[in-house]
């Protein structure tokens, strides 16, 4: 069997001290890991003319978000979703918000994401951006796509996966030092 089942840009070759070619899975790509907004990003994104206060707005919105979570139910069956708890969902949805021991499991749940927000006693970021996920890159062998372009297709909760995205996106690299690295249309983001 000569025929290619993987393909590898130079670049991709992380080691070069070996002469071990073994592919290693290190990580894959899973549905609703939602992307975040970082330190690194946003200071890129102000660079690009994104406004202070559409990204304080934002900010703004994400600590309501995290709030509301004991106080209504849609709000706490996102958030801890959001966050991969779905244990900790079911038992929002059998023993409701009311129940002591959930209570205390829900802010146990948005204190530690309220605490993302600082390390080594330094303030950062680590805001979730909803209409946003976490992926995996691979290259076009096929040459399909126009330079710019990117095939996309995400999976919405109980949606299943959706058709392909027609607009404009935002690609972050991670970790993104240049604002070059980000896609053009970033106007996007703040209506988002």
């Amino acid at each position: 069997m000569d025929k290619d089942l993987v393909q590898f840009r130079y670049s991709m070759k992380k080691f070069k001290a070996t002469r071990n070619y073994a592919l290693s899975v290190v990580d894959f790509s899973k549905p609703y890991a939602f992307g975040r907004l970082n330190n690194d990003i946003i200071v890129l994104l102000s660079s690009l003319g994104i406004t202070n206060e559409k990204l304080l707005q934002k900010q703004k919105d994400y600590f309501a978000w995290i709030a509301g979570a004991t106080q209504n139910l849609p709000l706490a069956i996102d958030f801890l979703s959001s966050l991969g708890q779905h244990e900790l969902v079911k038992k929002v949805l059998l023993d409701g918000l009311d129940d002591p021991a959930v209570y205390k499991q829900l802010r146990a749940q948005q204190m530690a994401e309220v605490n993302n927000f600082r390390k080594n006693d330094k303030p950062r970021t680590r805001m979730m951006i909803h209409k946003s996920r976490l992926i995996f890159g691979v290259c076009d062998p096929f040459s399909i796509l126009r330079e710019g372009e990117v095939f996309l297709r995400v999976t919405v909760g109980r949606k299943g996966a959706t058709t392909a995205i027609h607009g404009d996106v935002l690609v972050v690299r991670n970790p993104c030092l240049h604002p070059g690295e980000l896609v053009d249309h970033i106007h996007d983001l703040c209506h988002v």
